[in-house]
């Protein structure tokens, strides 16, 4: 920890002792408003002090150990006061409907609710029902920013909502830093249940937002490198959209790598010639063991999968590859599309051919092909090996890829053991580490439960609340086991197959589109649409650079210096992607700065992010302008590697 960190915690420290002596006297001397504004005070320092961190570094320096030894002492003290805090949140209370009806009990009610650890700029205040409109109003004077009021009156600065969708919308808008706490407050004992759902529910939904935010900080670089290496292959394959309205009304069956797939696999066989076959990498290897060629082959994950494809023949089938997957996963293809399954990420890299490929993918790649059926309004749309579970402690079906995963729960939480070599080299070459979870339960395809983790059941959420917005299209859940999934019509395999007519092949429309494709004018376009992204990063850099030079010499005309980086940034949203951790940070800065030299040390943190980010993206776009752009010489030989016959 740097001495600059130490003086910080040792300044936060002091006022906390301070305010818990505060706190003290207030509760002796029977004044509740001043011990509930001791407590709002105390919960933002050590909201301050958790924030505090740093290596630390014991040099040696007289001057650091001395502040080290001072800061230990503080901190024994501190205990106290937060100990302090602890009895007076213990205190009995009357009823919230009762203290609702004055404004010290409505201060009484603001202050209980809060733990003892709170950022007021960043975590979420919910009120269910009406009653505590007051409790909102001194909540925002205290100054609590984000206030959601669910089915109760108006307060000015308080975001109202009436149903459980809309609070799901609203507490989606709190990026790019989401609250990391929630409290859930109702005075009618009718609405408790309500209060309780409102809890679980925006914790869900703050768990799928650190879910996409980790999943970019882990990602961004990868899906940079990958995704402009597979510019030529965005050049040489169709999208997507070049089948939209080719199968619709056609049926399809996404093949998932549940366990349950095992019990049906051989009839998978059957569906030829009546259905689009659809599987997931991870699924190919029992596929083809049950001696099915899947018509389509899906991978989304940036990850080297490269190890689900090991031995396998895929030339009669054609790959739906994400742009940023690994690109070998383009140089097996005989047959490819592509597509954006991870968002804003990757649709930015079809700007030049002038496409929408981007599919709502749900954070799956089961719920990605879900997205791709209904996007070419294919029905029925049959689901097989959909688990979502882990019967008898299975991850996957036997004989696909990890088939050894198994899962181990212990006090309620479970963890994942035992995948292959494959799977572990790969998670060492990055991507986010293996981690625990929740162990919970889902309701049961055949009735009852079965066992599942947080993860899974972030997806069969995701499956229940698409199923809302199907109106005209048959889903069948035909995995006949694990997870019941509102919604979906729970048959057999075999039933559905039956009624399923002859005589389909979905190569025809595949093959078609892919002859369609112009590659070299495709190519043109791209190189145009990534010149342009070159061209404006720089311009952003130079801006950038300027406005931090400005910032620091004379603040006074930085406005202007920023309105134009403003203007040249927008058509270069994708990067902000890339640096999430940066501008988090400067968020962070800009939300506790207390005063102009604060905001101002906030707007140099931005402006040093985006140096930084695009000193990362630069080269590496300027790079794969260079193989998308026409060679002479010798180096036409190594453009024409990139094309496809």
């Amino acid at each position: 920890m740097s001495l600059d960190q130490l003086s910080q915690w040792r300044s936060l420290l002091v006022e906390l002792v301070e305010l818990g002596d505060v706190l003290c006297k207030a509760v002796e001397t029977g004044e509740p408003l001043t011990a509930i504004a001791a407590m709002a005070r105390m919960r933002r320092v050590r909201a301050d002090l958790s924030r505090v961190q740093g290596t630390t570094d014991l040099s040696g320096d007289a001057k650091q150990l001395a502040a080290i030894r001072e800061v230990s002492a503080l901190t024994a003290h501190a205990r106290h006061a937060e100990a302090v805090m602890d009895v007076w949140l213990a205190r009995p209370l009357p009823p919230d409907i009762e203290l609702a009806a004055t404004p010290l009990g409505a201060a009484a009610i603001a202050d209980a609710m809060l733990p003892t650890v709170w950022d007021y700029d960043n975590e979420l205040v919910i009120l269910v029902g009406p009653g505590l409109e007051s409790v909102a109003e001194i909540l925002r004077d205290l100054g609590q920013r984000r206030i959601v009021i669910m089915r109760g009156g108006k307060v000015r600065g308080a975001i109202q909502v009436e149903t459980e969708r809309e609070l799901i919308g609203a507490i989606r808008t709190m990026t790019p830093c989401p609250p990391n706490r929630v409290a859930v407050r109702t005075a009618c004992e009718a609405l408790r249940e309500d209060a309780e759902g409102a809890a679980n529910l925006s914790a869900e939904t703050l768990a799928d937002l650190r879910i996409v935010r980790n999943t970019v900080q882990n990602f961004s670089t990868t899906w940079l490198e990958q995704g402009t290496a597979n510019l030529p292959s965005i050049a040489s394959w169709p999208s997507i959209q070049a089948l939209d309205g080719k199968f619709a009304g056609k049926p399809m069956v996404i093949v998932a790598p549940g366990p349950s797939l095992a019990a049906n696999s051989h009839l998978l066989a059957s569906l030829r010639g009546k259905a689009i076959i659809c599987c997931l990498s991870r699924a190919l290897k029992p596929v083809i063991a049950a001696g099915v060629t899947p018509d389509l082959i899906i991978t989304v994950d940036p990850q080297d999968l490269r190890y689900h494809f090991t031995g396998i023949d895929v030339s009669r089938s054609c790959l739906v590859n994400g742009v940023t997957v690994h690109p070998a996963l383009f140089d097996i293809a005989s047959r490819a599309v592509t597509m954006s399954a991870n968002g804003a990420v990757e649709s930015w890299m079809f700007g030049g051919v002038d496409e929408n490929p981007e599919l709502g993918c749900g954070g799956s790649v089961a719920t990605t092909a879900f997205c791709l059926a209904l996007r070419w309004r294919c029905d029925p749309i049959i689901m097989v090996g959909l688990d979502l579970s882990f019967p008898n402690g299975n991850y996957y079906v036997a004989g696909s890829s990890d088939a050894g995963a198994r899962v181990v729960v212990e006090d309620g939480v479970l963890r994942v053991e035992g995948y292959s070599d494959e799977f572990r080299k790969m998670k060492d070459a990055g991507g986010p580490a293996l981690t625990t979870e929740r162990a919970i339960e889902l309701p049961g395809w055949h009735g009852g439960t079965v066992a599942s983790g947080f993860t899974l059941s972030m997806f069969h959420r995701w499956f229940v609340e698409r199923m809302r917005t199907v109106a005209d299209t048959r889903v069948y859940n035909c995995t006949e086991g694990g997870a019941f999934i509102e919604g979906m019509s729970h048959r057999p395999l075999a039933d559905v197959i039956a009624e399923l007519d002859d005589g389909f092949d979905p190569m025809i429309e595949i093959d078609t589109a892919i002859a369609a494709i112009d590659r070299p004018e495709r190519k043109a376009r791209l190189a145009g649409h990534i010149g342009d992204l070159v061209r404006g990063l720089r311009r952003c850099r130079r801006l950038a650079e300027h406005a931090r030079a400005v910032a620091r010499r004379d603040p006074d005309k930085l406005a202007h210096v920023e309105q134009q980086l403003i203007v040249a940034l927008r058509p270069l949203w994708f990067a902000s992607l890339l640096a999430q951790r940066e501008i988090s940070r400067a968020h962070d800065v800009a939300r506790h700065a207390g005063d102009a030299a604060g905001y101002l040390a906030a707007s140099i943190a931005l402006f040093e992010a985006i140096v930084t980010v695009v000193g990362r993206v630069e080269p590496t776009l300027a790079k794969a302008l260079d193989t998308l752009r026409p060679h002479r010489g010798p180096q036409r030989k190594h453009r024409g590697s990139h094309d496809r016959p």
